[in-house]
């Protein structure tokens, strides 16, 4: 008898090589959340803007530059297209009782539909909630004792993930930031990579 995993969702993670090279300030707690969010936080979603008093530009850029050069490499090794670019690239950061609601990378406000999604990890990192694509269509609760089977029927994962790791995953999961319960500021980079092609 063979046990099959099917329908599998890819997603990446891995150490940015040029973590260390970054030094971005410590940000006092603001609400500054784009239309249409719900939970407070401070972002400058869709995009990082050139006038940005805690990341500037030419800090940007090499940020971009550097997480897409990795990538790149990622993606030559899996066998992925590796012409892309960045669509949005912004900030989140989070403080006490900050957080976002479950939401996936399809919205309208993409004009094109993301390649890959990706969360840099820069300070605080606490867990990104990851739900399964399914888990609202299921109508029964799957029994089961086994540990075997605990990643199978599994809701939500939350990834294990340090300052200086980085999540690659696709548009359509949903997932969402839980409200911190910690002093310690939490600041992610979220972006959108589109291929070049389309």
């Amino acid at each position: 008898m063979l046990l099959h995993q099917v329908f599998f969702c890819p997603i990446f993670t891995f150490r940015f090589e040029n973590h260390s090279k970054y030094d971005f300030p410590m940000v006092e707690k603001m609400d500054r959340k784009p239309d249409g969010w719900i939970e407070s936080v401070n972002s400058t979603f869709p995009r990082i803007p050139d006038d940005d008093p805690v990341v500037f530009r030419d800090e940007r850029n090499n940020l971009m530059r550097d997480l897409g050069e990795q990538m790149k490499e990622i993606f030559q090794e899996y066998q992925l297209p590796d012409k892309f670019s960045f669509d949005h690239f912004w900030y989140n950061i989070y403080h006490e009782q900050q957080g976002q609601e479950p939401h996936t990378h399809l919205n309208g406000c993409f004009k094109r539909t993301p390649y890959w999604c990706g969360i840099y990890y820069y300070r605080g990192a606490t867990p990104t909630t990851f739900f399964r694509p399914d888990c609202n269509n299921r109508v029964h609760k799957f029994p089961h004792a086994s540990p075997i089977f605990q990643e199978y029927f599994a809701d939500k994962l939350k990834p294990d993930l340090k300052d200086g790791d980085v999540i690659l995953f696709p548009p359509y999961i949903q997932h969402c930031v839980e409200p911190s319960t910690s002093a310690t500021m939490r600041m992610t980079f979220s972006f959108n990579l589109v291929l070049d092609n389309e």
